[in-house]
């Protein structure tokens, strides 16, 4: 198997390429890619995948996607083992072994990803992976040069600088991936700085100008590339190319930065204008040599600087030096950036005329936004001939104007013509400016006499168009509401550039002019803390850190909102910030918080006013809807649902239409969500439509109730069935249809199934609460998810009493009674109490049984396993009698465990030997698995350590198959017990540190025993 990095993510086995189906597996490995051979722990996986706020399902995610790489990425396995105890818990006919949230296991040596006390660590040979072999080959190089063999050091080193396929890690989008990008790309650097010095020290100086050329193209500021092409260009008897590349360089990093280049670039410069590089035929000798030697010996972080000292004399004139010189426009080849930065004499002059200069201030206290400026200068290197438009893109207040005038402002200097700017006010519809109005200010100030103007607006473009050719102007079109209020001020040509800034996203404008799209997110935490801290004083932001910090989240990361609240605490500086805080907290008074009195464009809510207004009936209804949505995100089908319709197709172009105005976003490609601030905002709008807002509420909920009930019947068919009770029958398709895609969805919607829960309680919607709590708890169990277990399981057991329903909150209360119990909470046993009340009060006496074996299972955990035998033998009674096959297997394991505690050694092995045969007879695998693992339990305690070992290896390679974490803690301690009594304890204690990261991943309580052991 072989991985790639240095470029696209690539993964081939034998050949053939590895589909990675979606982003998230693909930045999961490349994370342990670059780690390859050393653990990556699960915070460091979080804190890498999402940054700074990751979903509450963060580490469930990235378990989710190690397996699905062990799938993908399969290898030989020499699986390991653990131990299981008595937790066959039975939960509406589904035998709960404690499954629960957590990772894969960690295999043995065999395996590719292996689960350590460290974390995950991908297995790979250095030589299999193209980053690695990359480093290797180059490090080979330098061993060479250092041996003085400068002719052999080329071969690996061109070998390593020919496995890269384009940008390392392209297209893989996750907070770790530009750190590591740019790490990547330095060390290419530094090995491009060797091959120049090791061919200029042999002589060889025209072998390196094409690549150095394509390198400088590609990374135009980097002055050690461009010193090392001058250099050799020089020596091969092009100094006008040469002089070309240091000047073009030399122009940039003045228009660009405001910087002045380092002292290699000119002290070059100057030498070649004197005609000082001597020009021997002799190779390099005595000081030069070294110069040359210690160049290429440098560092990664030396090497960006470091050149020879004195000039290189070639050994011989390349042969191809007599085709004449490169003109200095293509010194650098064509590539946009040099002729964009070409040297001043071969710049256009300034055009006659007045040279406007109508650029605003930039708001003060601008921070971050490092991306965004730089793929504005990016639009502005294009290519040339191509449109050099720019649409920043973005919600309102996110400081879509502060982003453009904060870049148009540095680099003013770079337009020599002039800036023009204009507010096109496109979402006020008292203010909003007319192309035409705008045509006649801009001639008027590019020196256009009033009376030369036309007044119909056709022959204004015309003039228009024909004053800016030629010219190179900055054009900021701020605030612009759609395609047709840009499209007349767009110049003809490409000689300058256009910004425009909108809360749309203007598809029509890019796709006619090629324009780049940039959208503009919101702040981050810290950043928002560091925006407040400009405007206020860092000093009050730094003697109150947490009030800040509250604040930042507060304002959501919106710009808009941290400003307001900045003016505010100016305006009122006795207010400390906790207070301020504290103010905006409740939902209620938020909106009216972020305003200052008097001023009509500092206030969120009229911000948002504007793009609300524009909306169409549809898309206004879609937009206060969406906002009374109680959870975090919603998808498509759930849309379609509240909207009234069946099919997703259908709710489709309203969600468009508000994503294209940005209120609201889509993180994912099937989900929606709203900013907080939009979603207060739009409830207030929600709440003068209560009907319409209850009806939808109600069609939602409904369409919940559905899938919920579905996705249990596939995951848990021998489950107790829903007896939904729904006042909007669903009959449109649902967003899953085998298990694993139901498997799928239910980890999608936690979230949204507890919001709408909880939501339901409040309001008193008892049908609602009691049928999502029941069709979710299942699930919920199986993930080990025992808090959330507990309080669906209580509110729904209230909600079917106040509903009269004696059976759903008697399931309910036995599924509160299960997670009581496995959290070892002495609460189980009133919770198990009311689930038996409620089933003898039915008559059923298959779920009574079913408790009954719960409270011995209780017993059992609280080591009371005199009272766990009584209730385990009397369960077991009545399951034979009542022929259920799969209850009596799982008593039958739990009695064994119980009677292995009680001393029953040779009983315990007989019954756990019977509750295999029984699962294996229903081929119920699973359960085999698990009993199998207390078999060995048994043989351990009986002595048998070979078949202890043997059959817990079994049970662990099976946990794996299964996705079972909690079986898998189990084994892992299992293995050690094992391995202790083999005097093995190095081994032992290894396997009780996997189970300990696997116990304290799903929050077990098991946790604290095998920390005891270590």
């Amino acid at each position: 198997m072989r991985f790639g990095i240095l470029g696209s993510l690539e993964v081939t086995v034998d050949g053939r390429p590895v589909d990675l189906p979606s982003p998230r597996l693909r930045a999961a490995l490349a994370l342990l890619l670059l780690n390859r051979d050393r653990p990556v722990g699960i915070p460091r996986f979080v804190d890498a995948l999402w940054g700074e706020e990751p979903p509450r399902t963060a580490r469930a995610q990235v378990h989710t996607a190690i397996s699905k790489l062990r799938q993908l990425l399969p290898d030989d396995a020499l699986h390991e083992a653990g131990e299981v105890a008595a937790d066959g818990i039975v939960a509406d006919g589904i035998v709960a072994d404690g499954a629960a949230d957590g990772g894969p296991a960690a295999g043995g040596p065999g395996e590719r990803i292996t689960l350590e006390p460290g974390g995950y660590r991908l297995r790979a040979a250095a030589e299999d992976v193209d980053a690695d072999c990359f480093a290797d080959l180059v490090a080979a190089a330098r061993d060479l040069q250092r041996s003085g063999d400068r002719q052999a050091a080329l071969g690996p080193l061109r070998s390593g600088l020919a496995l890269w396929r384009g940008e390392a890690l392209s297209a893989i989008e996750a907070p770790f991936a530009a750190a590591s990008r740019t790490r990547l790309q330095e060390e290419r650097r530094a090995a491009y700085e060797l091959l120049a010095d090791l061919e200029l020290a042999g002589g060889n100086y025209l072998a390196v100008v094409p690549e150095l050329t394509a390198l400088l193209e590609e990374h135009p500021y980097w002055e050690s590339i461009a010193e090392r092409l001058a250099l050799a260009l020089s020596h091969g008897g092009r100094q006008t190319d040469a002089l070309a590349v240091l000047r073009t360089t030399r122009d940039r990093l003045a228009q660009d930065f405001g910087l002045d280049p380092g002292p290699g670039l000119a002290d070059l410069e100057r030498l070649i204008l004197r005609g000082e590089l001597p020009r021997t035929g002799g190779g390099p000798t005595g000081a030069v040599a070294q110069a040359a030697v210690a160049t290429a010996t440098a560092t990664t972080a030396a090497a960006a600087t470091v050149l020879p000292k004195a000039p290189i004399p070639p050994t011989a004139q390349d042969p191809t030096a007599g085709a004449g010189p490169i003109p200095p426009s293509a010194a650098t080849s064509t590539s946009p950036a040099a002729k964009d930065s070409a040297p001043a004499a071969a710049q256009p002059p300034p055009a006659s005329g007045p040279r406007p200069a109508q650029l605003p201030a930039p708001s003060y206290g601008f921070v971050g936004r490092e991306n965004e400026l730089a793929a504005l200068s990016g639009v502005r290197d294009g290519a040339g001939g191509e449109a050099r438009v720019a649409l920043v893109s973005g919600p309102p207040g996110v400081g879509k104007t502060s982003l453009a005038l904060r870049w148009a402002q540095q680099h003013a200097s770079a337009f020599q013509d002039g800036q023009l700017f204009v507010d096109l006010h496109g979402y006020d519809q008292y203010e909003r400016e007319s192309a035409q109005r705008v045509l006649e200010r801009f001639l008027l100030a590019l020196g256009v006499p009033g009376y030369q103007i036309p007044a119909d607006q056709p022959a204004r473009e015309d003039l228009y168009r024909s004053t800016v050719a030629g010219r190179r102007l900055l054009i900021v079109l701020d605030n612009a509401s759609d395609d047709e209020q840009v499209r007349p001020l767009l110049p003809g040509t490409a000689d300058g550039m256009v910004l425009v800034t909108s809360r749309g996203r203007l598809g029509g404008l890019a796709a006619d002019t090629g324009a780049r799209v940039i959208d503009l997110g919101m702040l981050t935490r810290r950043e928002a803390v560091e925006a407040l801290g400009r405007i206020v004083g860092a000093e009050r932001v730094e003697a109150a850190p947490e009030a800040a910090d509250a604040l930042a989240q507060l304002c959501g990361g919106l710009p808009l909102a941290l400003r307001i609240s900045a003016v505010r605490l100016n305006q009122e500086p006795g207010v400390a910030l906790a207070e301020l805080a504290a103010e905006l907290s409740p939902e209620e008074d938020r909106l009216a918080g972020l305003s200052i009195p008097g001023s009509s464009t500092h206030a969120v809510s009229r911000t948002l006013d504007h793009s609300y207004r524009l909306l169409g009936d549809l898309e206004a209804r879609c937009f206060r809807l969406l906002c009374g949505f109680p959870g975090p995100a919603l998808n498509v089908p759930a849309a379609a649902a509240l909207l009234g319709v069946e099919r997703g197709a259908q709710a489709q172009p309203p969600l468009r239409a508000l994503l294209a105005a940005h209120l609201v976003e889509r993180p994912a490609s099937d989900r929606y969500v709203l900013h907080d601030l939009v979603r207060l905002y739009g409830r207030e709008l929600a709440a003068e439509f209560p009907q319409e807002q209850d009806q939808a509420l109600a069609r939602l909920c409904d369409w919940y109730i559905t899938a919920v009930d579905a996705a249990q019947q596939l995951l848990y068919p021998v489950a107790f069935a829903i007896p939904t009770d729904l006042r909007h029958p669903w009959t449109g398709p649902l967003p899953f249809t085998d298990r694993d895609a139901a498997v799928e969805w239910f980890g999608s919607e936690d979230d949204n199934l507890l919001a709408l829960i909880r939501h339901g309680a409040a309001q008193g919607e008892h049908r609602v609460v009691w049928q999502l709590a029941l069709g979710h708890a299942a699930y919920l169990l199986h993930r080990h998810q025992l808090g959330l277990l507990v309080e669906i399981s209580e509110l729904g057991e209230r909600s079917a009493l106040a509903a009269g329903l004696d059976m759903p909150a008697g399931k309910l209360a036995n599924y509160a009674g299960i997670a009581y119990s496995m959290l070892r909470d002495l609460r189980a046993r009133d919770a198990y109490g009311r689930a038996m009340s409620a089933a003898l009060r039915e008559g059923d006496e298959l779920r009574a049984t079913r408790i009954r074996s719960n409270l011995g299972n209780l017993h059992y955990e609280l080591e009371q396993f005199a009272e766990a035998a009584v209730q385990q033998a009397e369960a077991l009674a009545a399951a034979r009698r009542l022929d259920d096959q799969q209850l009596v297997s799982a008593l039958l394991a739990n009695l064994a465990l119980t009677q292995l505690e009680l001393g029953r050694l040779e009983e315990a092995q007989e019954l756990v030997s019977e509750a295999i045969l029984a699962s294996e007879k229903l081929e119920n695998h699973e359960a085999a698995a698990v009993y199998r693992g207390q078999l060995g339990f048994v043989q351990l305690r009986r002595g048998r350590l070979d078949e202890a070992l043997t059959l817990s290896e079994a049970a662990l390679a099976a946990a794996e198959r299964f996705d079972n974490p909690l079986l898998r803690g189990r084994m892992f301690d299992q293995v050690g017990q094992v391995l202790a009594a083999l005097d093995q304890h190095e081994r032992a204690r290894e396997s009780w540190q996997r189970a300990l990261v696997l116990l304290e991943e799903i929050d077990s309580p098991e946790a604290d025993i095998v920390r005891a052991r270590l």
